[in-house]
């Protein structure tokens, strides 16, 4: 069946790129606040330092692409528009998110700035206390950044549930289910980071911190993961017992439904549950056996890869599934 769609690929690669973006983000903020004292131990600064680089582009870059979709760039912030006043008393959806995502930006870019190595840029005194400033004001802004990032990825389920003739967009579950897939893809962009800028010089203690911070890493993406498959089965569940209509659209990603191969294989197969088994084989064999977290290279791109394939999936399926299956009246 041919269909046309209103959302396409701008739209989930908004959502996909900014929801990942907030989760480095906030998993950043999460390990900074730790300390040193943290269960990263010494390296807890570069695990800290790679989400807070990872997280501008995607926020800024998902905002370029949800203003473009709209075709007419200004009509994000209702600038130059005969409405404009009016739109700030009373914000759409569309024209908060334009504004939100923005300030979200903004703070991402000087919050990286703070892990910016200032003194060897700089010359001098210069570069002394450039390294002072950001120094001081890291653990505050990682403060903001945290919540800031829950409510960008909150905000990307908001933006498809305030369209209600879209039943499969309306689950209350919709957000819990964007919210913990961005904290999942973020620690996988994070783990990818870690894995590709390390190279080994013989050094055993910091061989040994990278192998421990893998170990943290892997074991949250594994909780995380678990977390997820159980807020799909939720969403599935709460869609199918619900009203006629949203039991009509979570048809869309049941077995036999149009979606349904992308979602169970893209999806919750190779998006989630493989990369979680072959993380948990190895996070469980470091528990039980002691040792290092010793993971052959290939698997350990690899599995990030697949779950940010899977988030990216997660957002094809839920925005043109939506459409499949809409609009309905109101």
């Amino acid at each position: 069946m041919e269909h046309h769609y209103m959302w396409s690929w701008p739209v989930i690669g908004y959502l996909f790129v900014a929801g990942f973006g907030a989760g480095a983000m906030a998993i950043s903020a999460l390990v900074a606040m730790r300390g040193e004292e943290g269960s990263f131990g010494k390296r807890y600064f570069n695990i800290a330092r790679y989400g807070a680089w990872i997280a501008p582009l995607p926020l800024i870059g998902g905002t370029g692409l949800l203003i473009f979709e709209l075709g007419r760039p200004f009509r994000a912030f209702n600038i130059m528009t005969s409405n404009f006043w009016y739109e700030v008393i009373n914000p759409s959806p569309m024209n908060f998110g334009g504004w939100f995502l923005l300030v979200v930006g903004g703070i991402s870019v000087i919050y990286a700035a703070t892990f910016v190595p200032w003194k060897s840029l700089l010359p001098g005194a210069l570069g002394e206390k450039a390294d002072e400033l950001m120094d001081s004001l890291r653990m505050p802004l990682a403060g903001i950044c945290i919540p800031l990032a829950i409510a960008t990825a909150i905000y990307t389920a908001i933006l498809l549930g305030a369209i209600p003739s879209r039943p499969l967009w309306n689950s209350p579950v919709l957000w819990a289910l964007f919210t913990v897939s961005a904290f999942s893809t973020g620690t996988a962009a994070i783990m990818l980071v870690n894995r590709l800028s390390y190279r080994s010089n013989g050094d055993a203690e910091a061989d040994h911190l990278f192998h421990n911070s893998g170990y943290w890493l892997s074991l949250s993406d594994v909780a995380l993961i678990i977390m997820e498959l159980t807020v799909i089965g939720l969403f599935i569940m709460m869609m199918y017992f619900s009203v006629q209509n949203a039991r009509f659209a979570v048809q869309v990603i049941l077995p036999g439904g149009e979606m349904a191969p992308a979602f169970w294989i893209g999806v919750v197969l190779i998006g989630l549950v493989i990369p979680m088994v072959v993380e948990a084989f190895y996070v469980a064999r470091k528990a039980l056996g002691g040792g290092e977290f010793h993971v052959p290279y290939a698997v350990e791109l690899a599995a990030p890869a697949a779950v940010l394939g899977g988030g990216l999936m997660l957002r094809y399926v839920i925005v043109i599934g939506g459409q499949i299956t809409g609009p309905i009246g109101v």
